[in-house]
């Protein structure tokens, strides 16, 4: 089958071809390189005039003020840098021509729930997308600089929102194919025919090789996006400590943009964590069905093709990373969320002590 007309290409939001060419790269490194860029010069230009401000005054709420400049400044910078540097699109190509041999386009049912996954994923993008350009033109709208700053501002900032999107849009339709994938291979599973030795040898093998070019395509997936999951994370728990500080602060008040932008941040980073997640629980589903397998087989070959499957899905080690560092799974976002949630409220404290 060509790439082309595998159902794995067909969820990007250009065509398969401009894919693997270098657009994706240069574009990303247009708007969330150099835009970037652009961006954290602007909050360093800021951080500078507004420390110099305050700088005789004696207050804990100047310390954190310092926090939040630098929280920003390297929030911004490092996405300058995964975006321009760390991403792989050698094993973006490598994950493509991997899951594409699972061949998921013979199956109806995996054809359909991906489809149905990615309208849900092009709908929330979007919506979330709309919304953040929207409350930034309103917010500059509002704003008392001068008119050619407000609109290169606004230019700046709905270019990188577009970018990060752009990507956000690539990384969950990863984690779609991989799904559909997983759950092909563990409804094969769970309609296992026993019959004769050979068929069911042959059958079971099929599957053991479609699980084997799976949990490649996964780790070439993780190997592409790895760095700015990672970053993602990164600048959620921090931008979170900030927002929680500021809601639990002396700060008597708190507009309306800065409560859409917390919620809008929640709402996808959730969602990507439910996609990110769900193919390292569904990567082993499959397993109570094949060790159930085992009580039909009789014949050696049968017996040990059983247990190299069983022994790969004992392992527990599919899915996306942060860094390379921590597998992400539900207990990986529970320490993240209270490690969070401690920081900002021992900063709240102490600053109002």
């Amino acid at each position: 089958m060509e790439r082309n007309d595998s159902i794995v290409t067909k969820g990007f939001l250009v065509k398969y071809n401009l894919m693997t060419s270098p657009f994706p790269r240069w574009f990303l490194i247009l708007t969330l390189g150099l835009f970037g860029l652009i961006k954290d010069t602007q909050w360093i230009i800021k951080s500078v005039s507004f420390l110099s401000s305050i700088f005789s005054s004696e207050s804990r709420h100047k310390d954190f003020d310092t926090i939040r400049y630098a929280i920003y400044n390297v929030v911004f910078l490092s996405r300058c840098v995964i975006a321009t540097f760390a991403l792989d699109w050698k094993a973006f190509a490598a994950y493509i021509e991997q899951l594409s041999r699972v061949e998921l386009d013979k199956d109806e049912e995996s054809v359909k729930r991906i489809n149905r996954e990615r309208r849900i994923k092009n709908c929330v993008f979007f919506l979330s997308l709309i919304s953040y350009i929207m409350i930034t033109t309103i917010r500059f709208l509002a704003g008392t600089r001068t008119e050619i700053h407000n609109l290169f501002t606004l230019l700046v900032d709905s270019s990188m929102h577009i970018g990060h999107f752009f990507l956000l849009n690539l990384i969950v339709d990863l984690c779609v194919c991989l799904k559909a994938a997983f759950q092909y291979i563990n409804h094969h599973l769970a309609h296992f025919q026993i019959s004769s030795p050979d068929p069911m040898l042959s059958e079971l093998r099929r599957n053991r090789i479609m699980y084997s070019c799976t949990i490649r395509a996964s780790k070439e997936a993780e190997k592409f996006a790895r760095h700015y999951i990672a970053w993602f994370y990164f600048q959620f728990i921090l931008f979170n400590i900030v927002n929680i500080v500021d809601l639990l602060g002396q700060k008597g008040e708190t507009s309306i943009a800065f409560v859409l932008f917390m919620a809008l941040d929640i709402i996808n980073t959730a969602y990507l964590t439910l996609k990110l997640v769900a193919v390292n629980s569904v990567s082993t589903d499959g397993m109570e069905d094949l060790y159930e397998i085992s009580f039909d087989l009789k014949s050696y070959n049968l017996q040990n093709e059983n247990n190299l499957f069983l022994n790969r899905m004992l392992w527990r080690n599919v899915g996306f990373t942060f860094s390379n560092l921590f597998l992400i799974n539900p207990n990986f976002i529970t320490s993240l969320l209270s490690f969070s949630l401690t920081i900002a409220l021992m900063i709240a404290n102490f600053l109002r002590s």
